[in-house]
């Protein structure tokens, strides 16, 4: 087999596979040609090695869905393998359709906090009123038999709508967090869904403990699924707890089980509530989703995995990084072109490539085009600061927040499950800041946060320095859609006909 007209590099925790150092050095002659130009392409995050080759391939060709890069630029593809997609897609059907205790706290949520909605231009009535969703509507939204793709679309217009000025909370005013809290709490455990979720976990919990009656096989098998997926934090505490003498675990009770998870519920209602009075939610469903996912499944759902690409980004410029490496064949002087495109969390890749050239002096330039980028703010922003006058032209193609709310990350058919993008899922559930939960971490793909008043004084002032840096001449930004891309899933923007033509036009020519 002949060489590829691309350069492919495979890496995992930031090191580059064994056996590519031929390319490397390869790379090193092409780029040490006079008049070189080398397009850099990062792909996104949860994405396997298959999938990212076939990115690649497609990308360096030609015809409507490649960049058409031509001859005259070296193309240079790094396929950094960060999670597969496709077991999370599976992992969360797989909770809505059989998980008993998801279904009974997502759905008891749901109804709960849409009936306790401040919502004025009603005339005084009262959000239950407006919004009956008993648990049987509920349920069938939750289930998607009915709009699959944006199933709380109502509510979310009617909160939009009654929001008014950002001044207003739109939680019922007359009470406390601490007191909805209180009052779901009771809801939840008369829930009849909750109640049986509690005793098939019970039932698996305390199977063949000493003395302990037999259960039904459909509820150990149930409950076994149940345990399985909840983290393993909160398995640790529902556990059977051991015996002093060591010779065994003493049962536990239902009424054990369900304090335990009641607590874990309420502790997701109140962060919902305080989402809702500042300003931090994604709306009614999407909101929710997160907050139970983040409490109970996080493993299951993906945090962790991010939590691992996001520290893969910077492993590849710490020691023995493959991003280090690639900084090594760059030729002295500063006459290379080089443009970097940087899909999805590709842009996390991309900031921490800029910190690294300005810690090596390097002294290339690199025109910057980002895809739907993933990357934090407050990264961005430590990149630019670093870094600004190492960056050239610089091109933001990304979709407005109306697309993004409704770009559900399973499918569109699946908005059923989660009715938002990959961004609005990193920025809700994914991101730690000092090694806690960051809920609504500003992300500078998501339009959501440009112009607000809500945010905290760091990240009002990361936005200010955002949005000053696109505010020069040589540098832009494009909401799909419009005359330069009309992509309208997070996924699309780097097999987008229109998207990749402009690209061209910007970075290739």
């Amino acid at each position: 087999m002949g060489q590829k007209a691309y350069f492919e590099f495979l890496t995992a925790k930031g090191i580059a596979d064994a056996g590519q150092e031929k390319e490397l050095a390869r790379l090193k002659a092409a780029l040490a040609q006079p008049g070189a130009k080398m397009l850099l392409h990062l792909h996104g995050g949860l994405v396997d090695q298959q999938s990212g080759q076939e990115r690649a391939a497609r990308l360096a060709g030609t015809g409507d869905h490649a960049f058409n890069a031509g001859p005259d630029w070296t193309q240079v593809y790094i396929v950094w393998r960060t999670g597969a997609f496709e077991e999370l897609k599976r992992n969360w059907e797989e909770l809505l359709d059989k998980d008993k205790l998801y279904k009974a706290i997502v759905s008891k949520l749901i109804s709960f906090t849409a009936q306790r909605l401040s919502l004025p231009s009603f005339e005084g009535r009262a959000a239950a009123d407006v919004y009956p969703l008993d648990e049987d509507e509920v349920m069938e939204r939750l289930l998607g038999r009915g709009d699959t793709r944006e199933p709380f679309a109502d509510v979310d217009t009617t909160i939009d709508q009654n929001r008014g000025n950002e001044t207003r909370a739109v939680m019922a005013p007359d009470k406390t967090s601490g007191e909805l809290v209180l009052e779901f709490g009771a809801y939840l455990a008369k829930d009849l869904l909750f109640q049986s979720a509690i005793a098939d976990i019970n039932a698996a919990a305390n199977d063949e403990i000493d003395g302990r009656s037999a259960e039904t096989d459909g509820a150990v098998a149930s409950g076994q699924g149940m345990l399985a997926r909840l983290d393993d934090e909160v398995t640790a505490e529902i556990e059977p707890a051991m015996i002093t003498d060591g010779k065994g675990k003493s049962a536990r009770g239902l009424v054990s089980f369900g304090i335990t998870l009641v607590r874990h519920a309420s502790a997701i209602a109140l962060r919902v509530f305080e989402r809702f009075r500042h300003h931090r939610d994604h709306g009614l469903h999407a909101t929710i989703v997160e907050e139970v996912c983040r409490e109970l499944y996080g493993d299951l759902i993906g945090s962790k995995v991010w939590s691992w690409m996001v520290r893969d980004a910077a492993l590849h410029f710490g020691p023995g990084g493959f991003g280090n490496e690639l900084l090594g064949v760059l030729p002295a002087g500063t006459n290379l072109r080089i443009s970097v495109t940087a899909h999805s969390a590709g842009a996390i890749w991309a900031s921490h490539l800029l910190l690294a050239m300005t810690r090596d002096k390097v002294g290339h330039k690199i025109d910057l085009c980002l895809l739907a980028p993933a990357v934090r703010k407050d990264l961005f922003v430590e990149a630019l600061l670093a870094s600004s006058a190492r960056i050239g032209r610089t091109h933001m193609f990304t979709m407005n927040d109306a697309f993004e709310r409704r770009d559900a990350v399973l499918g569109h058919d699946k908005g059923y499950i989660y009715p938002s993008s990959l961004l609005y899922l990193v920025s809700g559930m994914f991101e730690l800041r000092d090694k806690n939960a960051y809920v609504d971490a500003p992300l500078i793909g998501l339009q959501r946060f440009v112009g607000v008043s809500w945010l905290d004084p760091a990240e009002t002032e990361a936005m200010a320095a955002v949005a000053q840096f696109f505010a020069q001449p040589d540098k832009a930004i494009s909401y799909s859609k419009d005359a330069m891309t009309d992509a309208d899933t997070h996924g699309g923007f780097d097999d987008n006909p229109l998207t990749l033509k402009s690209v061209k036009a910007l970075f290739l020519s």
